[in-house]
């Protein structure tokens, strides 16, 4: 099945290393029934955009990704996410430091994040609308699909993919949890200024503190998604 797969999953797997009390009942590592209500979440979510999600078990379909990944399907155009319940040592760890009560939240925002990359895909690969989803510098004349998917392996777009993401997550858990979205959003903006050094590409807490700071809403008009794809260029880091 021809897909549009990018290793959004490994990178998004550290989502869940906020900065938790440590004295709080540790989460166990997520169950089947767990990945799959928080897949329905999101899945609830892009009903109104007419995306079609499938979800899989990665360990019955050979995909060795940590918890959630997604991809979108170019055959059929849907969203193909998968989930992982094998442990693994250094993600036990960190899930470990989830407060259990939080554990729930943080598959939603995961699998609503991994959902906003089959979003983005279908932007750029199905509606063609590729000058809408690449960065200002780099909007190119006449662009074709096989010219931003050469741009997509490249990496030169990395960030800017997870940036999307993340921005869809915080904005879905402001509209959730408005009493505790702040808690989770600069968690969540802590573990990518945390883990900057070693993984610059995936470094999304610019485009995070500036939608934080700015108290951001979902447009009146606007679909989450599409408040996502204004506020990426909106609050980008001027590098960006």
């Amino acid at each position: 099945m021809k897909s549009a797969w990018r290793p959004v999953g490994v990178t998004f797997a550290l989502f869940c290393t906020a900065f938790f009390p440590s004295a709080a009942a540790a989460a166990p590592y997520p169950t089947e029934d767990q990945y799959r209500k928080a897949i329905a979440e999101a899945t609830a979510i892009v009903k109104s955009e007419g995306l079609e999600v499938e979800v899989f078990d990665a360990q019955k379909e050979g995909v060795n990704r940590p918890l959630m990944a997604a991809g979108l399907s170019l055959t059929k155009g849907t969203c193909m996410v998968f989930f992982n319940t094998v442990p693994r040592r250094d993600l036990t760890a960190f899930v470990n430091t989830i407060a259990d009560k939080d554990l729930a939240v943080w598959l939603n925002m995961l699998a609503v994040h991994e959902v906003a990359h089959c979003i983005e895909q279908r932007e750029a690969y199905i509606h063609k609308h590729i000058q809408d989803v690449l960065p200002p510098h780099l909007k190119l004349k006449d662009v074709t699909i096989q010219g931003y998917l050469s741009v997509v392996k490249s990496g030169a777009v990395e960030a800017w993919g997870e940036a999307f993401a993340d921005i869809v997550a915080v904005l879905y858990v402001k509209k959730a949890l408005p009493g505790e979205w702040l808690r989770f959003a600069n968690s969540l903006a802590d573990m990518r200024d945390m883990r900057a050094r070693g993984d610059p590409e995936h470094n999304t807490a610019p485009w995070l503190r500036r939608v934080i700071a700015a108290n951001a809403e979902i447009g009146a008009t606007q679909t989450m998604y599409q408040t996502a794809f204004e506020m990426r260029t909106l609050y980008r880091p001027s590098e960006r």
